[in-house]
């Protein structure tokens, strides 16, 4: 027993010399890494076709160099294709400045990748047709409204829609045969492509890959789809959601060396703060404009005075824009403000786009605004896309303690949700 203890006492000794420092021909030593296998997509920039060799900007920013290797393929995919089973070979000089490549194979390292085996290309000319038919088609058929309900197990939900039903053209219907408008939607998402915007961005980049049991009562939803004949439910294609809400608030602190306010909710009487996202703006409709507004919008209002509507007095949330509760930011359905392709009446985006901008240092406490914000954290804080100064015309000063009518109209206050 002894001996056992001493032979494998032994042999320990002699295997740490080795690897501390022992025959070389023995060490332990680490096998060498080969340089990582790449795989990066961006915009081209340039074009060397003698070369075989491309400069891109990838999606993070980062600046590379590829060269294709000589057994390396270029081929032409269309956009948003899930494969390369239609994709066509092409040659390197047909790539343009402005496409979208996505490099596979060869050796990275800095600022290159060298040996490329295939370029997938989609075209700049092609996606621009893309995103022309996209937004044509958020603009002609798409719904807005705000979440009521949710049933995950059925892959359905429920909501109460900001205004009209889409034109009868964009489905192709005669006026006789138009869907009834409805306020409340019921929406089949079973086969429907999901993305949830992130809290704090309204760039349909930003947006997550989503489920139904993701949407949330409350949430501002988005979609394309067919409506059943008597216009109450519709067969969602594609549904954007996100916790965005319109809200008129009045300051109370105006901190501009943070870019913070203090503000409250008047509808409620909550107190947060809100901040203004990177590109946000903040825009003041002059008195003489808000006071032909509140004429448009069958108040009467003047500054400093009443706003009397048909429907009597609501809580903010329920007016701006003559919509239900909070209805979406953008106004009506089939053209609400989500982004690009999306938004309301041209005449009142270009009304909205001719506003003067005001940083957060010309506003002043006690100053009524509208905002769309994202969701309040635990800490009491949002971020605002986009500002609207100017709103007391909208409303009746007498009951700024809450419950506020501030009857602004449709579509005057856009969110910017931008959309696939």
């Amino acid at each position: 027993m002894k001996q056992n203890v001493t032979s494998w006492a032994t042999r320990a000794a002699v295997l740490a010399g080795l690897i501390v420092g022992g025959t070389p021909a023995l060490a332990l030593t680490a096998a060498p890494q080969p340089p990582p296998v790449a795989s990066v997509s961006g915009q081209v920039e340039s074009v060397d076709a003698s070369s075989r060799a491309l400069k891109i900007k990838a999606e993070d920013g980062a600046a590379f160099v590829i060269t294709l290797s000589e057994k390396g393929t270029v081929v032409k995919v269309a956009p948003g294709a899930l494969s390369l089973q239609n994709a066509a070979p092409i040659e390197i000089d047909s790539i343009q400045i402005g496409d979208r490549v996505l490099v596979r194979g060869g050796v990275r390292t800095d600022g290159r990748i060298d040996g490329a085996l295939r370029v997938a290309v989609m075209a700049q000319t092609d996606l621009a047709a893309r995103n022309e038919q996209d937004a044509r088609a958020w603009r002609e058929r798409g719904i807005a409204g705000t979440v009521t309900a949710v049933d995950p197990t059925k892959g359905e939900f429920t909501i109460r829609t900001s205004g009209a039903a889409p034109a009868a053209r964009a489905q192709g219907l005669a006026p006789a045969a138009a869907p009834t408008a409805t306020p409340t939607l019921t929406v089949d998402a079973t086969k429907a492509v999901l993305h949830r915007y992130a809290d704090t961005s309204v760039k349909f980049a930003d947006a997550k890959p989503a489920a139904v049991a993701d949407v949330a009562v409350g949430d501002q939803a988005r979609l394309l789809g067919k409506r059943s004949e008597d216009g109450s439910r519709i067969t969602a294609e594609r549904v954007v959601f996100g916790s965005f809400k319109t809200m008129a608030l009045a300051i109370e602190k105006v901190d501009a060396a943070t870019g913070s306010l203090n503000v409250k909710d008047l509808e409620t009487n909550r107190k947060f703060t809100i901040s203004v996202v990177a590109g946000g703006t903040i825009k003041k409709i002059p008195a003489e404009m808000a006071a032909m507004f509140a004429m448009m919008n069958g108040g009467g209002g003047r500054p400093g005075g009443a706003a009397q509507r048909p429907e009597g007095r609501g809580a903010p949330g329920a007016s701006m824009g003559g919509r239900p509760e909070g209805g979406h930011a953008g106004g009506q359905a089939g053209g609400p403000g989500m982004g690009e392709g999306g938004r309301g009446s041209r005449g009142m985006e270009d009304m909205m786009d001719r506003l003067p901008a005001i940083t957060l240092a010309d506003l002043r406490k006690d100053d009524w605004i509208g905002a769309v914000i994202g969701r309040v954290d635990v800490q009491g804080k949002a971020v605002a896309f986009n500002m609207l100064a100017g709103i007391e015309v909208f409303a009746a000063r007498a009951n700024r303690g809450g419950g506020v009518d501030v009857g602004m109209p449709a579509g005057l206050l856009d969110g910017a949700f931008g959309v696939p």
